[in-house]
Parts: structure tokens; C-alpha cells; sequence
């Protein structure tokens, strides 16, 4: 089997509810779901404005987050192909800052309430689902050093 069509993937999740379906995270700024029994792209996800590091797919199978370079993440629809919801940082109480906050990884809780966002800082957030609030934050004090 051949697919086509992912630029430089940089992440995989498989549907829970379908196996057949997976949903991949490109350096083309997308995610795209993919059928494995035809070998294609079903649809394509935009809205990011930089590489996306990372898929989850939600325990559902029908959802799935990305995360991306531009420091957001994304929840979106794969029945109707729109984004649900964008967590972000603006004006919450857990600010996102560091010399970088690009999401390096995603997962979510097991009723999918909380999205948890892994940052290139080295920071953690968990984001709930519904409010696009940050609940909780793990930040983590380093000092770069060259190795």
C-alpha cells in the first residue's frame, strides 16, 4: 500500500472507532484523515500557521487534536471537517510563556475533557475541552546549556 500526499508527516493517530481510519500531521501546516482501505486522503484540516507536530485522535474516534508550531491546538470534526475549538493562550491565568511554545505533543483524558499540550519550553497544560480555559499548568524551570 502506497499513500500519497503527506508533506514531511510528522505525527499518526489511528480512529478508536474505525481502524481502517487514521489521521496524520504535516509540515504543510494540515492534517489529513486517511482510509487505508483506498489508500487516500478522505479530508484535509487547515487552520494552523505552522507545522503540525502532533494528532490525537479523542477516545470517540470521530475528533481528533493537533498541535502545532504556531502554539495552538486544534480540536476538529472528522464527520463534518470543521475545527471545533482552538486552545490558545490570551488571557488566562496559566500564562504560556518561555523562549519557545511551539506543541511538541498532545493527548487527551479518557472522557476527552482535557486536552494535555506538551511545549518545546518544556512546559505542560491541560487544557478542558469545552471552555478553552488552561485548568492546569506543570512548568518546569531549566537553564540551556550546550552539549
Amino acid at each position: 500500500m502506497s499513500l500519497s500526499g503527506i508533506f514531511f508527516c510528522c505525527s499518526v493517530s489511528i480512529s478508536a472507532s474505525n481502524s481502517k481510519m487514521f489521521v496524520s500531521g504535516s509540515c504543510d501546516m494540515t492534517a489529513k484523515l486517511w482510509d487505508t482501505r483506498t489508500s487516500s486522503c478522505v479530508r484535509t484540516f487547515h487552520g494552523h500557521d505552522g507545522d503540525v507536530n502532533t494528532v490525537q485522535f479523542l477516545p470517540d474516534g470521530l475528533h481528533f487534536g493537533t498541535g502545532s508550531d504556531d502554539g495552538s491546538c486544534r480540536l476538529f470534526d472528522t464527520r463534518t471537517g470543521h475545527e471545533l475549538q482552538q486552545y490558545r493562550n490570551s488571557s488566562s491565568t496559566h500564562a504560556i510563556t518561555g523562549p519557545a511554545n511551539n506543541v511538541t505533543s498532545i493527548a487527551f483524558s479518557y472522557s476527552g475533557r482535557l486536552l494535555f499540550a506538551g511545549y518545546s519550553n518544556g512546559n505542560c497544560y491541560a487544557w478542558d475541552t469545552l471552555l478553552a480555559e488552561v485548568t492546569m499548568a506543570v512548568t518546569f524551570c531549566y537553564q540551556a546549556t550546550d552539549r
